[in-house]
């Protein structure tokens, strides 16, 4: 299921506005935990950890590079009563709705505005099964787990796990990051 927040606004000449609105609502959702309670703090680096000693970028937004880990537990799927998913389908998209400017698959660092926050950095988030970043080249995310094994004894209701990490989209200064992401599963 979607969600939308529409802000409310006022006209003085009473001018009527139209809207559009767009939901999906689907059946086959699951229920999930994200370990720490969705907190996954990254370490303290300094702006030379983004670099190579020649100047150019250590890491590109779709290279495994490891970072800090974190687990999505699937507690529940609403609507299987024999345990017959075949795949688990994971989406990660950003809470604020932009990515970070100039590439898709990096989550934007929603503190760059801020006097504090860092700029020309955000995060990236990887799937540790298939080391591949979680966001596409055109920002869709759809990391993809065939669970057809795991079906009889509803064993794919585990941790699945990934692990993020910063990555530069230019110069980077100094500062705080912070990426509110989404996740949410579904199951066919």
């Amino acid at each position: 299921m979607s969600g939308l927040l529409i802000p409310a606004s006022s006209h003085a000449d009473g001018a009527w506005m139209d809207v559009n609105i767009r939901a999906n609502i689907v059946a086959n959702t699951c229920k999930i935990n994200v370990s720490d309670g969705g907190q996954v703090q990254l370490p303290v680096v300094p702006r030379s950890w983004f670099f190579n000693t020649d100047g150019s970028n250590k890491y590109s937004a779709n290279q495994d590079a490891g970072g800090t880990r974190f687990t999505v537990q699937v507690t529940d799927c609403d609507d299987i009563a024999s345990g017959a998913a075949s795949k688990l389908h994971f989406s990660f998209s950003p809470q604020s709705g932009s990515l970070a400017v100039g590439n898709k698959q990096v989550f934007a660092n929603d503190k760059e505005q801020e006097s504090d926050g860092a700029k020309n950095v955000g995060i990236v988030i990887f799937s540790d099964a298939f080391h591949q970043n979680v966001l596409s080249q055109d920002g869709s995310s759809d990391v993809i787990f065939d669970v057809t094994s795991k079906q009889n004894s509803f064993a794919y209701l585990t941790d699945y796990a990934f692990y993020a990490r910063y990555q530069n989209i230019g110069q980077v200064t100094s500062g705080r990051v912070t990426s509110n992401v989404l996740v949410s599963v579904i199951y066919e």
